[in-house]
């Protein structure tokens, strides 16, 4: 997809507004990152080999020495942001509708999902495919568990692990451990 595209695809979907989803523009940037997901992700699978070059070239921001194991899937990519040394483990989403940014050392445990959307609450608008999205920002060092679920607008601060089947609807600090559901602080670490 042509940078001007982008741009104007960014313009409908980061601005936290109702849009159609449905938009042919929208459309075509989920088609063309679904494909180079698969690409990838039939490599590693097929061949054992990771080209991590092929999702480098269209993500907002691809740090070094980044890992991400297959079935890996973004709904667009140019608007997802990896840190340094990001691992991704198997078969997470990441719904990039908004920003997601995810701060250096950031580890992904399996079935994680990070979610931007949010679907119209009037039902004829949600019905003809009207969302919004509100960007998550993951802080540096911080470590989610398998099947961890982030919800639109979350936060999550920096060192903090969060537990397996977490789901965090809101903000987490730094240096904590949470877990459940709605995710909540159990403790401080250190």
């Amino acid at each position: 997809m042509e940078k001007a595209a982008i741009k104007r695809v960014q313009a409908i979907t980061n601005g936290g507004q109702l849009y159609d989803d449905f938009n042919p523009e929208i459309d075509q940037a989920r088609r063309e990152s679904f494909e180079k997901c698969r690409r990838y992700n039939n490599l590693i699978i097929q061949k054992n080999e990771y080209h991590p070059e092929i999702l480098a070239d269209y993500f907002g921001y691809f740090g070094q020495e980044i890992r991400i194991e297959p079935n890996f899937l973004t709904e667009f990519g140019f608007n997802l942001h990896l840190g340094d040394r990001v691992t991704i483990m198997h078969d997470v989403k990441i719904i990039d509708c908004a920003p997601v940014i995810i701060g250096p050392d950031v580890t992904i445990g399996p079935n994680c999902g990070l979610y931007t959307a949010s679907h119209a609450e009037n039902p004829i608008l949600r019905a003809a495919h009207y969302c919004y999205e509100k960007p998550i920002t993951i802080g540096s060092n911080v470590s989610l568990g398998a099947s961890v679920t982030v919800c639109p607008g979350a936060k999550i601060g920096a060192n903090t692990i969060i537990g397996a089947g977490a789901i965090v609807v809101g903000e987490i600090p730094a240096n904590v451990v949470a877990a459940g559901n709605p995710c909540r602080v159990i403790r401080k670490i250190g």
